[in-house]
């Protein structure tokens, strides 16, 4: 695949997550400051939410290094919707996840004084609340299926905290974050963590309370 049908690619699976996400937010009665848009990156990294550019970035597939690809090979292989590594990438990282990056927008313009726990696991909250309020049209799978999916793990799998310091997991993750951001396989984890933390909240959460808890929209 070429880096134009690449980029195409990512556009066709992120660009209506954002545009249904945007429209969500605003059938809550929020009227956000701009709308972002999706940039695709030439480079490997990580997909994030850029605030200058105003912009989810994400990566394709076609860019990572083969160790990266391996290791979305085990991801697919331990995950639960039987996808290839390449179609696992895609689904994660091209769809799934635009909403987590999406909940980053949603704080930035709200500004809110979060430290980086906090601006995760809100992140992961409203990603859960989005996919369920607005699930992918079928026949994709259910939400619940895809998040499954997402937060499959290898048996064996280590301790978050490798050190037991009896510290909340919270302070140990804003604690140690240099250190577990070097480690892909940490960071995953902690996100994993959050994601399940958000699945099993009870009241369940409509997406329009999570997004109005945003307060300055």
């Amino acid at each position: 695949m070429d880096n134009a049908a690449a980029r195409e690619a990512v556009m066709t699976q992120a660009q209506p997550v954002l545009d249904a996400f945007y429209n969500a937010v605003e059938a809550c009665g929020c009227r956000p400051p701009f709308k972002p848009t999706i940039r695709v990156a030439d480079a490997p990294g990580a997909m994030r939410y850029d605030p200058v550019g105003r912009a989810v970035v994400l990566v394709p597939y076609e860019v990572l290094p083969p160790a990266r690809r391996e290791a979305m090979e085990r991801f697919a292989k331990i995950g639960t919707l039987g996808l290839s590594g390449r179609a696992q990438y895609s689904e994660v990282f091209n769809n799934l996840l635009v909403a987590h990056e999406l909940g980053h927008w949603l704080q930035e313009v709200a500004q809110r004084p979060l430290n980086r726990w906090q601006a995760e696991y809100e992140a992961n909250r409203i990603m859960v609340a989005f996919w369920r309020t607005y699930p992918a049209p079928s026949p994709a799978a259910s939400t619940e299926q895809r998040l499954a999916n997402f937060l499959a793990q290898a048996p064996g799998t280590p301790n978050l905290m490798l050190d037991n310091t009896g510290m909340r997991i919270e302070d140990y993750f804003n604690t140690h974050l240099a250190e577990i951001e070097s480690n892909p396989l940490a960071y995953a984890g902690f996100q994993k963590l959050m994601v399940r933390q958000a699945v099993a909240e009870l009241p369940v959460p409509t997406f329009c309370e999570v997004v109005t808890a945003q307060r300055a929209l």
